[in-house]
């Protein structure tokens, strides 16, 4: 393990990323039963290059230094000897051996030694090569297309007993490995610091089309890392807690209209629409007028279920052709919004909400967004500050009507709040909203909203004891990762337990990754938590509430009531 951490290596295929994964028994058991088979010279000139360029003294004298404890397999040739066992040579006879049979390859001339160079420089590692693809996914062909439509069954399906599969080709999408832990899915995430892994590939039209090439989901390294420090400063502490009050009073508002309903409201729709129109506010920091907010909910309505509307075709009659219109109008309606954001900037005004901080954004050079980097990450900021946030609250509405206790710990926590900061809600209550917070995260674990992501191999390398090939599609399967958390296996796994969430265990990342991992890392996630926190504020401190929750929840952004979870609010 020291070895291939720190040795100048730049052909086996771990990385400071995957070498957590890699099970080194397995090498080690692999090598010595494999060892005969392979050219020597592709451990000395290809596993080492710094020896390569040795000449036979200098090799002579490192190698000392480099092969104690080496095991010689049965049958296995050194120095021109058979070793008739298993076993350890002894020192001097182990460094003369290699040594000689190192320095002897490096300075071959024969036509075999040659051969043996060329396959070794051919790109193929032997590791690799011997390495076992993942079994088949266990899922019936017909059953398959679950992964759009029940992806918590498909993934549960797919994988089996195993901790990886490989799914076939199907209609529109491509074959894919699917992988079984919660280290594999973070190592996908975070290979692409090290070039181990990249984003989805463009292939998958439905999201490259409808999100946009210089989407933040879209963009590889470092185009990634660049756009990211960019649109960030908009999204610190201090830029989230001046959005607060403009939350408060938007949520205030519509809540108070579903308290005044007579019948009770559909809670689903109206938390979407709140949550729209809330997202409006904050991003490009004015109120709309009620038709100015209804018509974008509508394309906007229309363009995010494009992302589910399979088959991906753009035709005039399909949901992924409305889809791929609405998002061009709404990207229209965001380009008048910029331009006028920087005349008010030229005129030496300040430009208030996200799009006064993005359209300020400059970065060493001089350089600021373009208005596709704009319009695509506008987009990208409505989609995970309105239907992350719609779906999870109207979740956690329907698990709080089947718990009331929880209800009562809430109203107690904006108790002890309220008596140390006052009613205003502040960016210091939000934070010590605790059991606030374990209640969103219980209900994420429970009910992921982003049930899978993709990525795709931008190399060979090894994973789990399996090989990977460059170009392969890894499917990372949130859902399941989240509900096979090991923590909580023991634990009553299926059911609503936020106190679990205050533990030593419950405050670590673990398995639940529902904003991503690593530098993939959702840049709206302050947005959404805040949001979601001030409304359960309000919730406890003024309003009783009980919901229809004898329903079926089906998939679409999240897993939303099949009945709109009908729900009578009184103050």
């Amino acid at each position: 393990e020291r070895y291939i951490r720190n040795a100048p290596l730049n052909y086996l295929p771990f990385t400071s990323s995957t070498i957590s994964t890699v099970n080194f028994g397995t090498i080690v058991r692999h090598i010595t039963s494999r060892i005969k088979h392979w050219p020597v010279t592709c451990s000395i000139k290809q596993f080492h290059p710094v020896l390569a360029a040795k000449t036979p003294e200098q090799m002579h004298t490192s190698m000392q230094h480099r092969t104690s404890g080496i095991r010689v397999p049965k049958g296995s040739t050194t120095g021109g000897q058979s070793a008739a066992v298993v076993g350890i040579r002894s020192r001097p006879a182990r460094h003369g051996h290699v040594a000689a049979r190192a320095a002897h390859l490096h300075s071959s001339n024969n036509s075999a030694d040659f051969h043996e160079q060329q396959d070794a420089s051919s790109g193929k590692c032997p590791f690799l090569a011997a390495l076992p693809t993942p079994p088949p996914a266990q899922n019936a062909w017909w059953r398959r297309l679950q992964q759009l439509f029940n992806p918590a069954e498909y993934q549960r399906e797919a994988l089996g007993p195993h901790t990886m599969v490989a799914g076939p080709k199907q209609m529109l999408m491509p074959p894919q490995y699917v992988l079984g832990s919660a280290d594999m899915v973070k190592a996908a995430f975070s290979g692409e610091a090290d070039g181990t892994t990249t984003v989805a590939p463009p292939n998958l039209l439905s999201s490259r089309s409808l999100l946009g090439d210089q989407s933040l989901l879209m963009l590889p390294e470092p185009q990634h890392k660049y756009l990211r420090n960019l649109i960030m400063p908009a999204f610190t502490a201090e830029a989230i807690e001046r959005l607060v009050p403009r939350m408060e009073a938007v949520l205030a508002r519509h809540m108070d209209s579903w308290a005044d309903a007579p019948g009770g409201v559909k809670a689903h729709s109206e938390l979407r629409h709140m949550t729209f129109e809330f997202i409006v506010a904050v991003v490009l920091g004015r109120d709309y007028p009620e038709p100015v907010i209804s018509r974008l909910s509508g394309l906007y309505t229309t363009w995010a279920a494009g992302l589910l509307a399979w088959p991906f075709i753009d035709l005039p009659f399909t949901a992924y052709g409305n889809a791929v219109r609405a998002k061009q109008q709404l990207l229209d309606w965001f380009q008048a919004a910029v331009d006028e954001a920087r005349q008010q900037l030229a005129a030496g005004q300040s430009v208030p909400g996200i799009l006064g901080s993005l359209v300020s954004a400059v970065d060493e050079h001089g350089n600021r967004l373009t208005d596709e980097q704009l319009g695509d990450n506008l987009l990208l900021i409505m989609l995970a500050g309105h239907d992350t946030s719609s779906t999870t609250l109207t979740n956690v509405m329907a698990n709080l009507h089947n718990h009331p206790h929880v209800v009562e710990r809430l109203r107690e926590e904006q108790c002890r709040v309220t008596a140390r900061h006052g009613q205003r809600i502040t960016g210091a209550i939000l934070k010590e909203m605790t059991y606030a917070d374990a209640v969103i995260r219980e209900t994420l674990r429970l009910n992921n909203v982003v049930a899978g992501l993709m990525r795709q191999a931008a190399k060979d390398f090894e994973m789990g004891g399996y090989r990977v090939p460059e170009g392969t599609v890894l499917y990372l399967p949130l859902t399941h990762i989240a509900h096979n958390d090991p923590r909580w296996l023991q634990q009553q796994p299926e059911a609503f337990i936020p106190e679990r969430m205050m533990t030593p265990e419950g405050m670590k990342g673990g398995a639940q990754m529902p904003f991503g991992h690593g530098p993939r890392f959702c840049a709206g996630y302050a947005v959404a938590m805040a949001e979601m926190k001030v409304y359960l504020a309000l919730l406890a401190r003024r309003y009783d509430f009980a919901c229809d929750t004898n329903t079926h929840w089906k998939q679409e952004v999240g897993r939303v009531p099949a009945n709109g979870l009908p729900t009578i609010f009184t103050r």
